[in-house]
């Protein structure tokens, strides 16, 4: 979030405080305006989920991961909380290790599937999932 605000603020003080023409300017403006959209679909819209008979995969640009049915120990909700004390999002975790979820959380460990709680996953969790979910 702070390299968003930093590259935003560039190209304002770039016009203001630069002796550019017309086309220069212009051409700062698509610039931040296409980096800003590319940084923004892969912030919020490069990540998917799927949920199948065989388990959870997570997939995005940098990021491929499989966890099987057979392999999650555990599902339930953490509080991610980089900051101590100050939680930002309750997660819903699946997790290859017991005594992850119902606690707070400051990074995301690699032996989960972290996603935004919804009450609409549980269903979808439930299907797959004979488990418990851990509030």
């Amino acid at each position: 979030m702070g390299l968003f605000i930093i590259s935003s603020t560039f190209p304002i003080i770039l016009l203001k405080y630069g002796e550019f023409g017309g086309k220069v300017n212009i051409m700062i403006i698509f610039v931040w305006i296409l980096t800003s959209l590319v940084y923004g679909y892969f912030l919020y819209f490069d990540k998917r989920l799927y949920f199948n008979d065989k388990g959870v995969k997570y997939h995005s640009l940098l990021k491929k991961k499989f966890i099987g049915w057979d392999e999650v120990q555990e599902v339930g909700i953490v509080v991610y909380s980089p900051v101590a004390g100050h939680a930002t999002a309750n997660l819903l975790c699946i997790s290859t290790q017991k005594g992850v979820t119902g606690r707070r959380i400051v990074v995301f460990e690699e032996h989960g599937i972290y996603m935004n709680y919804r009450r609409s996953l549980i269903p979808i969790i439930n299907k797959y999932w004979k488990g418990e979910i851990i509030s």
